[in-house]
């Protein structure tokens, strides 16, 4: 289930012409003196070792470090600087290894994540502030206790919140969240988030006559198979900056680059950078302005796999140890789909295929996924079903509901 890195066109290659980082906004990197999250967690060669050894009757979430660096590796070829989305996997693990891979700066939307990045880094890692609505409080300890200076906003009003409760004592920037269309994403964001063109236009306005670097952001939306959604955004974010006609100091492109799950066959990574390229060249912004990425799914969809147990089978349903409630919970969705494969004491049934429905182990009715799955026929109580390419919303997302949680978290090492 590892993808490798897909090489990259000449063209795109060509035009590598922004420096990765800015180092004005991040101390010089200094290695964490701990690592107990890496320390701590199990390693295991194969979902087959850990069925030898553990026999497990509880969920078991399988972190690949190797994945993990191939995804970073890809991103260090975006024309920019890429923060990751901590939402999407805040694991420690996953964040360590995504540092020791290159990817040094965030994207933090709460002040659990502002403190939990800078447990593991301190002042190495760049922390960017990009929930659009944030409470004082928070906006106030980001500032005071961890130096944040960049922001995100989509409205007057927020702005004028961060202005009252940040330091202003050192230089501070304000993107304004641009509302783009969504149309080619599975998980559309502009209906919570985004200003229209012409409040953008305004904001902006508003953010420079108070004093504040200014810079527009936007989200195509999340599971985007549409390389082109990207070159129409930034096309919008052009107008809005010439219609507001004030400096601009950052664009920040969002996430939206997706995983590669079955049934959705999204072009390579490279064909999105080259839409954002290609969008650059058309704003016709002044130079100096950083360009920024926020990643998330397509960091570390392919680095997780579960492993779960078959508990109960009803004819073609399959009552498995966890759900929706749990690290499942993406699945609920009828149009995401998974590699799934079948482990009975280390081996794997070669039976013809059937379809099988998929509930989870809690009481609530709504506790069933989507999609089927597509198993051996011959499935039992007590197999153990392998699920890939779940490291994206699957550990950030699981619950205590029922008394059920999938707390056993090892890694991969072959």
């Amino acid at each position: 289930m590892r993808n490798r890195a897909e090489a990259l066109d000449p063209e795109y290659i060509a035009d590598l012409s922004l420096p990765y980082r800015d180092e004005t906004f991040v101390a010089p990197f200094q290695p964490p003196a701990l690592a107990p999250s890496a320390a701590g967690l199990r390693g295991y060669g194969s979902v087959e070792e850990i069925i030898e050894d553990l026999a497990p009757s509880e969920p078991v979430f399988c972190i690949d470090p190797f994945e993990l660096r191939a995804s970073a590796a890809r991103f260090m070829n975006f024309p920019g600087r890429p923060l990751y989305a901590v939402k999407c996997n805040p694991h420690p693990f996953v964040l360590e290894t995504l540092f020791d891979a290159g990817i040094r700066d965030f994207d933090v939307a709460s002040l659990g994540e502002i403190e939990l990045v800078e447990s593991l880094f301190g002042k190495a890692a760049g922390q960017f502030f990009n929930n659009p609505a944030k409470t004082r409080p928070a906006i106030r300890k980001a500032s005071e206790l961890h130096g944040i200076r960049f922001y995100t906003a989509d409205c007057i009003e927020e702005v004028e919140k961060i202005l009252q409760e940040a330091d202003l004592s050192d230089e501070l920037i304000i993107a304004v969240r641009l509302a783009t269309p969504g149309k080619d994403a599975r998980y559309v964001l502009s209906t919570k988030f985004g200003a229209s063109a012409d409040e953008a236009a305004r904001i902006l306005q508003h953010v420079h006559a108070r004093g504040v670097k200014a810079g527009i952001s936007f989200h195509v939306g999340s599971q985007c198979l549409s390389p082109g959604a990207f070159g129409t955004a930034m096309t919008l974010a052009g107008k809005v900056a010439r219609k507001a006609d004030v400096p601009i100091s950052v664009l920040n492109v969002g996430g939206g680059f997706p995983a590669p799950y079955p049934g959705d066959s999204p072009a390579s990574l490279q064909h999105y950078f080259s839409h954002v390229i290609h969008g650059r060249q058309k704003l016709a912004l002044a130079p100096g302005y950083m360009l920024l990425c926020e990643p998330g799914r397509s960091l570390v969809a392919t680095s997780g796999t579960v492993l779960l147990q078959v508990v109960v089978r009803r004819g073609n349903s399959l009552y498995l140890n966890d759900g929706i409630f749990g690290t499942l919970q993406e699945l609920g969705h009828p149009k995401e789909s998974r590699p799934v494969r079948l482990l009975r004491n280390g081996d794997r049934p070669e039976k013809r295929p059937a379809e099988f429905k998929i509930y989870g182990p809690t009481c609530d009715s709504n506790d069933v996924l989507g999609a089927s799955f597509t198993l051996p026929d011959d499935v039992q109580e007590g197999d153990w079903v392998e699920v890939g390419m779940m490291g994206a919303y699957s550990l950030a997302m699981r619950t205590e509901f029922n008394g059920f949680h999938a707390s056993n978290v090892v890694r991969l090492t072959g």
